[in-house]
């Protein structure tokens, strides 16, 4: 098994939501019993100062005026010699025991990108991706997770759509990350906030993007 010989990276771009760390660090821990670690992105000191007390490890980007959501995850990918495999999360979402190793069994039938199940999204959100697969993830800038050009919509479906062109896509429908978006309004859901907000805000620039970028990536199927 992968989760063998080196653990996972769970990777969490938090912005502002200080009030939902600590829940997530001990969700993380308890439902992955699996050789893994946590790296955080975060702004604010508030978010810093839980992420200390806990002994998690964390990037501070508080100096950098783009916090967006795909570039923050770009620049997590510096941080993970340790890592073979790695899961693009979200600080909204609730791990169900079970998600990494069910998970690494699909990978270990070959494909480099699976899908984890969000419960809602039937195309998925997140996903768990081999390191080495990050040097064509992006067809025209190797070694990224995201094309950087998104604000946060749609660069998880380029991933997918780029990776399924590839033949490297899986879904892991018995691997579950919940996604506790407050548009689902199930219990535990987070409140509308302004991270919520800013993602919204640029919807149309991203969903131009991604149908701009959908037909130069699929010119690669041939």
């Amino acid at each position: 098994m992968i989760a063998d010989l080196l653990p996972t990276a769970i990777l969490v771009p938090s912005l502002d939501r200080p009030g939902s760390i600590r829940r997530l660090v001990e969700n993380i821990h308890e439902a992955t019993p699996e050789s893994h670690f946590i790296l955080f992105c975060v702004s604010d000191r508030e978010s810093m100062g839980i992420l200390d007390e806990l002994g998690e490890w964390y990037l501070d980007d508080s100096g950098c005026e783009d916090r967006r959501y795909v570039t923050r995850n770009n620049k997590l990918l510096d941080y993970l010699d340790d890592a073979r495999t790695l899961f693009f999360g979200q600080d909204d979402v609730k791990f169900h025991k079970g998600w990494l190793s069910r998970g690494l069994a699909v990978m270990d039938e070959g494909p480099s990108c699976v899908i984890i199940n969000d419960l809602h999204n039937m195309a998925g959100i997140q996903a768990l991706v081999r390191r080495e697969y990050l040097q064509k993830a992006v067809f025209d800038a190797p070694g990224l997770a995201f094309h950087p050009g998104y604000h946060h919509n749609f660069a998880d479906n380029e991933q997918f759509f780029t990776a399924d062109v590839q033949g490297e896509l899986a879904y892991a429908r018995d691997a579950v990350v919940e996604h506790l978006h407050p548009l689902y309004g199930g219990i535990g859901s987070e409140p509308w906030d302004d991270t919520y907000r800013k993602s919204r805000a640029g919807w149309d620039h991203d969903l131009r993007l991604w149908r701009e970028r959908r037909v130069r990536i699929e010119a690669l199927r041939a």
